[in-house]
Order: C-alpha cells, then structure tokens, then sequence
C-alpha cells in the first residue's frame, strides 16, 4: 500500500462527510443505547478505530468504483 492510501494519514473526502459522522454517531451512542451496553473508555477507543478502519476500506472501494464508472461513462460518451 502506497503512503497516499494509508489508513493513518487519509483524510475523509467532503462527499462522505455525512456517512461517516452518520456511523460514528450510530456506533458510539445508539448503538450502545439500543442494546444497554455501556463502553469504557477502551471501548469508545477500540470501537472507534474500529468503526473508522471500516469506513476507510469502504470508501476507498466506493472512490474506485466511482471512477472506473467515470472512466466507463467517458469511454461510451455517455
């Protein structure tokens, strides 16, 4: 994996601002609320990292998909 996709210094593209606040919200308090779980500060870490190393691994196949569709779209000349 090159530097420019390392999960430690990729920033959140503007498009997927809301997605991301969106899960972050939903893991760390409704999540918690639904199921009366109560994390620790660990736990808010942990399930943090965690909820953002899923979110980068599905962005940046979305932002591949995204262009191959470009680049296909560009090729048909739609």
């Amino acid at each position: 994996m090159n530097e420019e996709n390392s999960w430690f210094t990729w920033a959140i593209p503007y498009k997927y601002l809301k997605r991301y606040f969106f899960l972050m919200i939903g893991i760390l308090f409704i999540l918690p609320v639904l199921t009366g779980l109560r994390y620790t500060l660990a736990g808010y870490v942990v399930n943090y990292l965690f909820a953002d190393a899923l979110f980068y691994r599905w962005c940046i196949r979305k932002i591949e998909d995204d262009k191959a569709e470009a680049r296909r779209k560009h090729f048909l000349g739609e």
